[in-house]
């Protein structure tokens, strides 16, 4: 068995491949788990569709539900979680585009780019994801068509987004955005709730709430799900798994292994090595 194939871990199932793809900066992983996964975030557009099962999650526009059959989307710094059923794994594929990645595919500035309905039932838009992942994780591959079919797929969902083009990060409050500042520039160091309080002059209990509310999720779970995206660039360009634990603020390896398996449902190990078809 592939060791890019997750073992079991908090889950009565869970199986998990990163695909090889034949596209800079286009990722492709296929997952099928029973398993309920904490809210997190990509730095990347994402875009799939569920093969078998179903699930819940809470996305940016509340909870929703997908079942076979559906296309499912989630944009950069989105919050979203996913709720397995005991015994009863769904089975998703995904593609994930960096943002410059985008730009190669889309004519909306990737600023304002936004895919707006998490979950999709249109045929049409089913049939173009299905299409574009398989054209992209394909052995002999012919680029030209899988750029285009990628095009059509992002066209079907992609629009520009719901706030007239002004920042999401508008919207947050001066305390809170000091906090995620804090969270993007020293990601490494131990920081904490009376840290976060200090800097915005508030309690820690009046910084956890308006972090929470604005962001549905805690400074803590925030931070630990950004450091787990930042050792997922490190492992990528090369580092360690052991040493980027270190840097990246855990214990060790197996604290690492651990919540980074649990916040996307891949271990380190599959970023360490080349992807398989």
């Amino acid at each position: 068995m592939d060791l890019c194939i997750a073992s079991m871990l908090l889950s009565f199932m869970h199986k998990s491949v990163r695909h090889q793809t034949i596209l800079p900066g286009v990722d492709a992983i296929s997952i099928k788990s029973d398993r309920t996964f904490p809210r997190h975030s990509h730095d990347e557009f994402g875009f799939g569709y569920i093969v078998d099962g179903g699930q819940e999650s809470w996305s940016g526009h509340g909870l929703v539900a997908a079942k076979a059959g559906d296309t499912i989307t989630v944009n950069p710094a989105e919050l979203h979680d996913g709720t397995g059923r005991d015994g009863h794994p769904r089975h998703w594929r995904m593609l994930y585009l960096a943002p410059a990645a985008l730009a190669e595919f889309s004519d909306i500035p990737v600023e304002s780019a936004e895919f707006s309905l998490p979950v999709n039932r249109s045929r049409r838009t089913l049939r173009l994801a299905v299409e574009a992942i398989k054209a992209v994780t394909l052995g002999q591959p012919d680029l030209e068509h899988a750029e285009q079919l990628v095009m059509l797929a992002l066209a079907a969902q992609l629009t520009p987004n719901r706030s007239g083009d002004i920042p999401k990060t508008s919207l947050r409050s001066k305390d809170v955005q000091t906090v995620l500042d804090m969270i993007c520039q020293d990601w490494g160091a131990p920081l904490s709730l009376a840290d976060f309080a200090t800097a915005t002059n508030a309690s820690k209990f009046q910084i956890l709430r308006r972090f929470s509310r604005e962001l549905g999720t805690t400074p803590h779970a925030y931070l630990t799900q950004h450091r787990v995206k930042r050792a997922k660039d490190m492992i990528m360009a090369g580092s360690s798994i052991a040493d980027t634990a270190i840097a990246c603020g855990f214990s060790d390896q197996s604290h690492l292994t651990r919540t980074f398996s649990r916040q996307l449902g891949l271990t380190p190990g599959c970023f360490a090595r080349p992807a398989i078809h």
